[in-house]
């Protein structure tokens, strides 16, 4: 006991002064600070940051590199001070002035990511507005007459004279065609009016100009999503997020439309950084949990795809889509859990006039297991579901055979019929059909031409409706042989 006190009490002796230390070169760089020895200022302060990652120290870095104009150094050190541990009275300081000193410099894109980054982090208000200030700087014009010609289009707008709205801010483009406000407006006219074409048209000229603009980024995005052109609205879906002033629902949408983007151009590792973003904000997230599965079942991560199904199967037990990605998943592993969610699926969605297409071969399977495990009504009324044309010629075969295993003689004579089977099994199952239904005739057709083959004349001469008729062509053929020989 005595020796396990001994070494707690020199741990301490060796940490207590190592936390001085640490302390020390803060207060000593500070004091260097005050009096404008910045090298040694410098010095301390590095020694603060290596020893620890001191977020106070690394914004006197930059208050340093800030007054000697190493503008670019003290950006770089301002950014590390809010990722560290640092005082709220500095954490604001720094935030603002990476955005003074990107706007001094013209990194707009950058000043509005710090803007966002703020008004995200503390809600200042001050961050929004100051990005504003700067967007209409770049949308306006000193054309006297032209701004007169522009806002007289807003008063149309207000009052809902759409037409005079527009012709107001042609003519104010025409007056100055560089002024930009206008050019926005006519590309919110066009949208509205649902010509996304000609709204691009117009975006893309104020995006070329303001690049940091994510509202325009944000529209031209939900464009082309809409166009399919996930391309390109990945990459303004990716500037509205690094730009835009969204709440959190409105942020939560462009993570879902984006991982969606991404997932069509078969980017899956970033649509999974959306999805992963967008469960942060809402983790009952359907299309999220659904899309991740998508992802994983396509990597063939199933136990992450089935990890995420189980979640939105809570939400949801009857949701088509968990049930139908479940069972997918079962039936690629062999688990024969696969026939009870596909049976779910079929129940859930009987009788709907849209059902998905791909729904269509998870019942294609479920039919064909029920028909070998004897349940012909239900894999009947399974095949029955999918579609005419849809229909392989094995299924429409599997659904003669249905008929005549459940009896339904007529009904299995007609589906054949529209077939005319050509293998020796169905053609043997229709002259049986024929024999029982009193059609003698059609079956002696068929039989005639399956007595070459020991296993259905067997089988025929068991059968009391076609042994008759088996010995009758039996007869003849001997008959006719020995007329032959004659």
């Amino acid at each position: 006991m005595k020796k396990n006190l001994f070494f707690s009490a020199l741990l301490l002796l060796v940490l207590l002064p190592a936390a001085d230390t640490r302390a020390g070169y803060f207060d000593q760089g500070s004091r260097y600070y005050v009096y404008r020895n910045y090298a040694k200022a410098r010095e301390m302060f590095l020694k603060a940051v290596e020893a620890s990652n001191d977020g106070n120290a690394y914004y006197f870095l930059g208050e340093i590199e800030k007054n000697e104009k190493n503008f670019e150094k003290a950006v770089e050190y301002y950014q590390l001070a809010v990722k560290g541990r640092i005082n709220r009275k500095y954490y604001k300081l720094a935030y603002w002035n990476v955005i003074v000193l990107t706007e001094q410099t013209g990194d707009y894109t950058g000043m509005v990511k710090f803007c966002r980054e703020l008004y995200e982090r503390t809600g200042d208000d001050g961050a929004k507005t100051k990005v504003e200030s700067v967007i209409n700087k770049f949308l306006w014009t000193d054309n006297e007459e032209a701004k007169q010609s522009y806002n007289r289009g807003i008063e149309f707008k207000k009052a809902e004279k759409y037409d005079e709205a527009e012709s107001a801010f042609r003519e104010a483009l025409s007056r100055e065609s560089s002024f930009l406000a206008p050019q926005f407006e006519l590309g919110l006219s066009e949208l509205r009016r649902g010509r996304g074409g000609e709204a691009l048209h117009y975006f893309a000229r104020v995006a070329d100009r303001i690049p940091f603009y994510g509202e325009v980024h944000l529209l031209m995005g939900d464009i082309y999503f809409q166009r399919e052109a996930y391309r390109d609205a990945a990459f303004h879906l990716d500037r509205a997020m690094e730009t835009s002033f969204l709440d959190k629902n409105s942020r939560y949408q462009v993570y879902i439309k984006n991982a969606t983007a991404q997932y069509n151009i078969r980017n899956f590792e970033k649509s999974k950084e959306h999805l992963a973003s967008a469960l942060k904000l809402n983790a009952a997230s359907r299309d999220a949990l659904l899309m991740l599965s998508a992802i994983n079942i396509r990597e063939e991560n199933y136990r992450e795809a089935l990890s995420s199904l189980e979640k939105a199967h809570k939400l949801d037990p009857d949701d088509t889509e968990v049930i139908f990605q479940t069972g997918s998943i079962h039936y690629r592993l062999g688990d024969a859990r696969h026939t009870a969610e596909f049976d779910r699926l079929f129940n859930l969605t009987e009788g709907e006039s849209d059902i998905p297409q791909k729904y269509h071969r998870a019942f294609e399977i479920l039919a064909k297991h029920h028909f070998q495990a004897g349940n012909y009504a239900r894999a009947d009324t399974i095949m029955q579901a999918l579609p005419d044309g849809g229909r392989t010629h094995e299924q429409n075969l599997m659904r003669a055979r249905a008929s005549y295993h459940l009896g339904d003689y007529e009904e299995a004579i007609r589906r054949y019929e529209r077939l005319s089977p050509g293998g020796e099994e169905d053609r043997y199952i229709l002259c049986l059909l024929y024999a029982k239904t009193g059609q003698t005739g059609r079956a002696r057709t068929i039989l005639t031409g399956l007595v070459s083959s020991e296993t259905y004349r067997a089988k025929a001469s068991k059968e009391p409706v076609l042994s008759k008729i088996l010995s009758q062509i039996e007869e003849e053929a001997k008959a006719k042989s020995g007329e032959t020989r004659n």
